[in-house]
């Protein structure tokens, strides 16, 4: 009898210890993080750009001799906030039948245009090139 009871209390003590380790790690998780204080702008840094200067932009072809081969419809950011792509539509009339191509932030030339108020982009590729590149799927393997 005396063997029941000792099992009976061990195992009854066993999820209350394990109850108690998990909440003394919890508050020693929640007491070491740190909270960052905001920072704020009341300007750009100097070499810097919106996302709106790209996005709407036409994307040249160096090799077609500055042929506007898409347009940039969207961004990839990564979680530092670094450009890896940007994902032009490309063939189609008027917007129908367009497909998105995603081309690596690397790829791309920036430049100024003569003014130097707006961006230039050109890439080193063809209209067919573009039109027989695999199509970006932005919902694949993403969660947003």
């Amino acid at each position: 009898m005396k063997t029941i009871k000792s099992a009976v209390i061990g195992t009854l003590m066993v999820p209350a210890f394990m109850l108690a380790a998990g909440t003394a790690s919890a508050q020693d998780t929640a007491t070491t993080t740190s909270t960052v204080e905001a920072t704020y702008m009341t300007t750009a840094p100097q070499g810097t750009f919106y996302a709106d200067s790209l996005t709407g932009n036409n994307v040249l072809s160096t090799v077609e001799d500055d042929e506007n081969i898409g347009t940039i419809n969207d961004l990839i950011i990564d979680e530092d906030g670094q450009i890896q792509a940007v994902v032009v539509g490309v063939g189609g009339f008027l917007g129908m039948g367009e497909k998105d191509v995603a081309i690596e932030w690397d790829s791309l030339e920036l430049t100024r245009d003569d003014d130097g108020d707006d961006y230039v982009i050109r890439v080193n590729a063809s209209q067919d090139a573009l039109e027989e590149a695999e199509e970006f799927d932005r919902d694949a393997n993403h969660n947003n």
